[in-house]
């Protein structure tokens, strides 16, 4: 069974008397483990494929399974909680609270989750090691660098042992060799097992995955399938 299953989605929005369509008809399954770019130029869709897949909006029609559940019919409850247990979220801002240590921001997600402090900074702790940074658990956001803060964000979507890491432009706000040391470590995480789904618009990036989706006009493209490896630099 696919993990992520898309059949038929749609996403439209009315502007004045037009209709947008900004996803036109989807049909995509993801298989656990995989690890796929959504790539294509603003206006494509991918955004839009982003809100939907991350359960932060609704699709118009169509029919989206995560992990075995019918999600596009739950209520905006029932969604939150899908979030919280099944989806990591990197963004490219990296989201961080500002006054919370890095620590604090990678415990945040598992307030929601009942469990007992001693535990969730355990945890926390063990994420932040798992991304080189267990040295500077105590430093606020404005204490790190940029690819610092990125990798407190992942540390973040990991802690929750979610279905899947989902990034928005990860390193849309990164120079070039954080950039690189960022793919490292996507490439390490999903060589652990995990299922990595990465919007972008740069080729750089989406060459680091085993599969590419191109969008255009809200429709899917191209999809490169599945690889052993990913494409050589």
């Amino acid at each position: 069974m696919a993990l992520i299953e898309l059949t038929g989605i749609t996403k439209y929005y009315e502007m004045g008397s037009q209709v947008v369509r900004a996803l036109d008809g989807i049909d995509i399954a993801v298989a656990r483990n995989d690890y796929l770019a959504f790539i294509g130029s603003s206006g494509s869709g991918k955004s839009t494929m982003l809100n939907i897949l991350g359960c932060l909006d609704k699709p118009t029609s169509g029919q989206y399974h995560l992990n075995g559940k019918n999600v596009e019919g739950l209520n905006q409850n029932e969604l939150s909680e899908i979030r919280n247990l099944e989806i990591g979220f990197i963004f490219q801002s990296f989201n961080l609270l500002p006054r919370a240590t890095a620590l604090g921001n990678v415990m945040q997600p598992l307030v929601y989750r009942n469990i007992g402090l001693r535990k969730r900074r355990e945890m926390a702790l063990d994420a932040l090691r798992r991304v080189g940074l267990g040295e500077r658990t105590d430093h606020l956001p404005n204490q790190l660098s940029g690819g610092q803060r990125q990798r407190v964000a992942i540390a973040r979507a990991l802690v929750t042992h979610p279905s899947i890491l989902l990034a928005d432009e990860p390193t849309g706000n990164l120079d070039s060799k954080t950039t690189v040391e960022i793919m490292q470590l996507f490439d390490e995480l999903h060589a652990e097992g995990h299922t990595l789904i990465i919007v972008t618009h740069e080729h750089e990036i989406a060459e680091h995955c085993h599969r590419v989706v191109e969008m255009k006009d809200g429709r899917v493209f191209n999809d490169s399938g599945s690889r052993t490896a990913p494409v050589a630099h």
